[in-house]
């Protein structure tokens, strides 16, 4: 038997017990896939990540995300949460980068605030993958009334940043009263699609451009307070549905409201010619606990 050093965190807040929760087993050196599978199960987080040495040595660690379903090519809230909990252990500041299964993700930090924050660009640029389910197949996933989702400009679509989800856009109201509908939820046959992101303009905040709701019932996540990876793919939908000006776009996504763990995002988003060319996504993290695992 031997422990291994775990760390949880709270992710995309600045509050405890807030926030999407992670776990990062700090040195996951000697664990196979199916134990790593199994912790995430025992930790019943929708996400953990397991910290190794890195490929190369130019970079700071390798990190394995995994969900209670399985491994993730890449998610959001654990890059941000694990980022921290590496510079805080190895007393690190400025830039690190990550080996993700997805490339590596150069990561800004600030361990000085009353709240660490963490930004990473994700090397994946946004894009399309594919036409959604229909809006009358998500309305029945989500027991929203008919008509409830558009189907103009920001119809549902399938897009990409490293992790694929489908993104479909009702008013404020209608993504607060979603609903999961499992049985109809099932029936959108998803294969590699990790998940629904409902979204609208606006928000509970003052300054927040959009309210979010993600729903990965197949990956062990009925519904996920914060979503790192769907905020980073959230700007190619956008940019289909919307003409987005040249420059720099700061985006607050607020996500978690619903189920009682309230989230936000800082998405910073570049665009040239109409097109998106890289895109940041940022969030505070706040330490929770330490303990031992004992496999």
């Amino acid at each position: 038997m031997k422990a291994y050093v775990f760390e949880t965190l709270d992710v995309f807040t600045d509050a405890k017990f807030t926030g999407n929760q992670l776990a990062v087993i700090m040195d996951a050196r000697g664990l196979s896939d199916n134990e790593m599978q199994t912790i995430t199960r025992e930790f019943n987080l929708s996400e953990t990540t397991f910290v190794l040495p890195p490929q190369d040595p130019a970079n700071t660690a390798r990190v394995r995300i995994f969900t209670l379903g399985y491994e993730m090519p890449f998610a959001g809230h654990p890059t941000v949460g694990t980022a921290i909990a590496i510079a805080r252990a190895r007393n690190l500041s400025g830039e690190i980068r990550l080996e993700l299964n997805t490339g590596v993700f150069p990561v800004r930090i600030d361990l000085d605030g009353a709240a660490a924050f963490a930004e990473f660009q994700n090397p994946n640029l946004p894009v399309e993958t594919g036409a959604g389910p229909s809006a009358d197949a998500l309305e029945a996933a989500f027991s929203l009334p008919a008509g409830s989702i558009d189907r103009e400009r920001h119809r549902p679509r399938c897009v990409s940043a490293g992790a694929e989800y489908v993104y479909a856009c009702a008013s404020l109201d209608v993504v607060r009263s979603a609903h999961l509908n499992t049985t109809a939820f099932e029936a959108l046959g998803f294969d590699e699609t990790v998940g629904v992101f409902l979204y609208a303009e606006g928000g509970e905040a003052p300054d927040a451009d959009y309210h979010a709701r993600m729903f990965a019932p197949t990956a062990g996540i009925p519904e996920d307070p914060a979503t790192g990876s769907a905020a980073a793919a959230l700007p190619g939908q956008i940019a289909l549905a919307d003409t987005l000006g040249d420059g720099t776009h700061r985006w607050v996504i607020e996500q978690g409201f619903e189920i009682g763990r309230p989230s936000r995002i800082i998405a910073r988003v570049e665009t040239a010619g109409g097109a998106v060319t890289s895109v940041r996504i940022g969030g505070n993290a706040v330490h929770v606990q330490t303990g031992q695992i004992f496999v």
